[in-house]
C-alpha cells in the first residue's frame, strides 16, 4: 500500500508542477541546391576547346635579348677567396656575422657549405 501511495503522490506532484515532455522543435525543409545547367531559360553553350596560338614571327626573325639586370646601387659584388665562409664575410663587410643569412637570402641557390673559390656573390 505505501508502495502504491508513493507512486500516486509522485504522478500528483509531476502534473502539480507542470511538468511536461518538452516538444521537439519543427524541422523545416531546405531546398534543393539550385543546378545552374537546370534552370529553365539558361542557354549556355559547352565551353569549346581551345585553339591553339599561332607564332607570327617571320621566318629568320629572333626575338630580342632579354636586357640585363641592373643592381641596385646598395648592393656590391664580392669573389670568394680561399677559406672564406658566409660568417667570415658577414664579419669583414658589415661587421656582424650574425647577418649571413641576407648574403644567402641574395643569392638564391647558394649553398653555405659549399662556396666554390672564385665565385662572385652579391652583398646587400
Amino acid at each position: 500500500m505505501l508502495r502504491q501511495t508513493a507512486v500516486v503522490t509522485v504522478l500528483c506532484l509531476g502534473a502539480a508542477m507542470g511538468c511536461q515532455r518538452k516538444a521537439k522543435p519543427e524541422l523545416t525543409a531546405v531546398p534543393p541546391p539550385v543546378d545552374p545547367v537546370s534552370v529553365q531559360g539558361y542557354d549556355a553553350q559547352p565551353a569549346a576547346a581551345p585553339q591553339p596560338v599561332a607564332w607570327d614571327a617571320q621566318p629568320g626573325y629572333a626575338a630580342p635579348a632579354p636586357a640585363p639586370i641592373a643592381m641596385p646601387p646598395s648592393q656590391t659584388t664580392y669573389t670568394v677567396q680561399k677559406g672564406d665562409s658566409l660568417w667570415k664575410i658577414a664579419t669583414r663587410h658589415y661587421g656582424n656575422g650574425n647577418r649571413w643569412p641576407d648574403i644567402v637570402a641574395a643569392n638564391p641557390g647558394l649553398v653555405p657549405e659549399k662556396m666554390p673559390v672564385g665565385k662572385t656573390i652579391i652583398l646587400p
